[in-house]
């Protein structure tokens, strides 16, 4: 995938134009090809389709900080702050590896698309795991295709990060798991990822 190469090549350069490269800079960019390298094998763990999922009870206050620790370098370097909201005593059953992939994707579009020096805000609200963003938004007119595989519209014709993958692909999960996805946006007001449960697949010890 280009977008791959493009952090590697961009170290590279990095490395030969001076002794020494900000561990920041390395972090970044590390982050970013790790990001789409994992896009690509979970495709392919995807189009597999083995069904060799592991659904256990996940405390998702748990799961969520060890996601947000994985991404602290780009909140970082955004200078983005992440809300937390009602999520303690909250576990779900599903497969942890792919609810945790889910998230990454939907946190990753969050922290593409807000203002540096905002707030991305992550909930537990009616039976759903909500992340919200206060960014660019998505058009009216691109979020009935926001799915299809390689659609990236007019926010990802404005960044060079856009795959058109994520989101798809965590479409593609939820259709073999038991939670779902949607979006809601505004436009120039920001967007909302939301992850929903059924009430069975639900504990809560609030």
């Amino acid at each position: 995938m280009p977008l791959f190469k493009n952090y590697l090549t961009s170290l590279n350069a990095a490395a030969e134009n001076s002794p020494t490269v900000a561990s920041t800079e390395v972090k970044k960019n590390i982050h970013q090809a790790n990001y789409y390298l994992n896009l690509l094998l979970n495709d392919e763990r995807l189009a597999i389709n083995n069904h060799d999922y592991d659904f256990q009870w996940i405390d998702i206050a748990n799961l969520i900080n060890n996601i947000l620790q994985q991404n602290s370098a780009v909140f970082i370097h955004k200078q983005l702050i992440p809300e937390l909201t009602g999520l303690d005593g909250i576990k779900v059953l599903t497969d942890r590896k792919w609810l945790h992939f889910c998230i990454e994707q939907l946190l990753s579009n969050a922290i593409k698309y807000s203002s540096p020096n905002s707030i991305i805000n992550i909930s537990w609200e009616m039976n759903s795991l909500r992340i919200a963003d206060h960014g660019c938004g998505i058009s009216m007119n691109d979020l009935p295709r926001i799915f299809d595989n390689g659609f990236t519209g007019k926010n990802g014709h404005r960044t060079t990060a856009a795959t058109g993958m994520g989101l798809y692909l965590v479409k593609k999960v939820t259709e073999y798991l038991n939670f779902k996805v949607s979006i809601s946006s505004v436009q120039s007001q920001g967007t909302t990822a939301i992850l929903s449960f059924l009430p069975d697949n639900i504990r809560s010890s609030n």
